[in-house]
């Protein structure tokens, strides 16, 4: 990934008016950053994931508008408490086996999560798929770049109140 690459992802956000508008950018332009397969974004309410926007290149969709309980996935709780960025693929031994079931339902090798950080919380998980390969801290380091310049965008737009 080069620096302009990196710049013409923010230029496209930064292009953005509305909250749907800035979301879905942010789905494209993470696959396209991440040379991934799939993005989504998710809004964390309580416990309680809500799927909000995607982006595929696969003919297989995500399940959008899809709600999970994030305490039934350790490691995505690990995300949205912690803020730092975590992957699993479904060839680690080690991967929690919540996780890599619905990798296995949704057609997916590896996701790498990260926060999408908004006025000082986490105001959303940013989900990023592969069909084959897994993901690095390098590539832990942009998606996290890519959703804080996201999550700033966010805050811009989000009417106060509605945090």
């Amino acid at each position: 990934m080069s620096v302009n690459s990196f710049e013409r992802s923010r230029a496209a956000l930064e292009a953005e008016t509305t909250i749907r508008g800035l979301l879905g950018t942010a789905c494209r332009e993470a696959v396209v950053l991440l040379d991934a397969t799939a993005c989504a974004i998710s809004r964390v309410i309580g416990d309680l994931l809500v799927g909000l926007d995607e982006h595929s290149t696969s003919a297989r969709p995500l399940a959008h508008g899809h709600e999970y309980l994030i305490s039934d996935f350790p490691l995505t709780r690990q995300v949205v408490d912690s803020g730092e960025a975590r992957w699993v693929s479904r060839l680690d031994s080690e991967a929690d086996e919540h996780e890599t079931a619905l990798l296995a339902q949704l057609g997916f090798e590896s996701l790498l999560m990260v926060c999408l950080p908004s006025s000082g919380t986490c105001w959303g998980l940013v989900e990023v798929y592969n069909e084959e390969g897994s993901f690095d801290e390098a590539q832990g380091e942009l998606a996290s770049r890519l959703a804080s310049e996201t999550g700033a965008l966010l805050e811009r737009l989000e009417p106060p109140g509605t945090r």
